[in-house]
């Protein structure tokens, strides 16, 4: 039987992370390759190396590897590295699994089951007043994290997908009212780069990671669209350009060549001229200044989608200009226009 260590230094076995508690091993094969392996704790990393070196010394081949002892943490790297090149949500979807990791990182993902993922997961709308929302976003990320690996052969199973996702509410749909636009406008005036965000925002309905990373090469002025890859909903789309949307992309480009920005720079530019990535700094100060309460940068692609249907644009156009996979999630604006309701009741009226 292999022995155990007395103290925490062994040659062929390491901490890559220091005080992780996650220990690995080194060593050369049979074949003379290299090799290295995540095992867990320290006496196990020793037990491993020093089979290993047995088998060595006698030059019997490995059999196949396999992943049973690979760790959440691991997973949660490759998902990352994954997330940086194709998720469009990737600060939040980080943000998600770094909390995850914290609870799960030492485990053997292959020891990970449904019950503890939920049970988990039910605890933190506890402790931190998760609404059901959170507690689906949360899921649906370690779910990514599973379902990655078993695509990279790393895995066979994902326990997440197996946990019930929990009903959310609709909830009220916020939109601007005209009003309250030509207030958040008087704010502006003195913030004239946050205008042609501010418009592109209500003419495009763009999400906010759609438009805050689109660059001039997916823009086509003369065909009168922005091209969209991986959005939201896992796939391509063209956003459609009306004039005003033309208008302002057009003194965009304009002052971007005076600038002698990169061409293939995000469109919208920040204090000091440089392309930026988040609005939130300044929409949340001007909706104050501007005494607008109960809103946040979504609420202006609810209030796209609000005025084109109460300007009697059908429901499927609207989808399709939404962006949105399925027609549920644009019924929600249904209520908006209520003359469709009454010209469809009419037709009970008998002659």
């Amino acid at each position: 039987m292999p022995r155990k260590p007395k103290e925490q230094e062994h040659k062929g076995v390491f901490e890559k992370d220091k005080g992780s508690g996650i220990w690995w091993c080194r060593y050369v094969d049979v074949d003379g390759t290299r090799k290295s392996r995540s095992i867990g704790t320290f006496g196990d990393a020793v037990n491993f190396y020093e089979g290993e070196k047995a088998r060595i010394r006698k030059h019997i081949v490995a059999p196949p590897a396999t992943h049973r002892g690979i760790r959440y943490t691991k997973l949660v790297d490759d998902a990352l590295k994954y997330s940086t090149k194709s998720h469009r949500d990737w600060r939040n979807f980080e943000q998600r699994l770094e909390v995850t990791r914290e609870k799960f990182g030492h485990r053997v993902a292959s020891s990970m089951s449904p019950s503890e993922i939920h049970e988990w997961l039910e605890e933190m709308v506890d402790e931190r007043d998760w609404s059901n929302g959170t507690f689906n976003r949360y899921r649906a990320a370690m779910s990514k994290v599973f379902k990655l690996a078993i695509g990279n052969s790393k895995l066979t199973v994902n326990p997440a997908r197996l946990v019930p996702q929990k009903q959310e509410s609709a909830g009220r749909l916020r939109f601007l009212t005209d009003e309250e636009e030509t207030r958040l406008r008087e704010a502006l005036v003195k913030r004239p780069l946050c205008v042609p965000q501010l418009d592109v925002a209500l003419h495009t309905g763009m999400r906010k990671s759609e438009q805050f990373s689109v660059t001039w090469e997916q823009v086509d002025f003369e065909n009168k669209f922005t091209h969209l890859n991986m959005t939201k909903n896992g796939s391509d789309r063209y956003v459609h350009l009306n004039s005003e949307a033309l208008r302002v992309l057009k003194e965009l480009k304009e002052t971007h060549k005076r600038l002698k920005l990169d061409g293939n720079a995000t469109l919208f530019l920040s204090r000091k001229n440089q392309p930026m990535a988040d609005p939130r700094e300044w929409f949340a100060s001007a909706c104050d200044e501007a005494k607008i309460e109960g809103v946040t940068w979504h609420t202006l692609r609810h209030t796209f989608a609000s005025r084109l249907v109460m300007a009697g644009v059908g429901l499927k156009e609207v989808q399709d200009l939404m962006g949105h996979k399925t027609i549920s999630m644009t019924a929600r604006y249904a209520h908006l226009s209520p003359e469709h309701k009454l010209t469809a009741l009419e037709t009970l009226v008998k002659a």
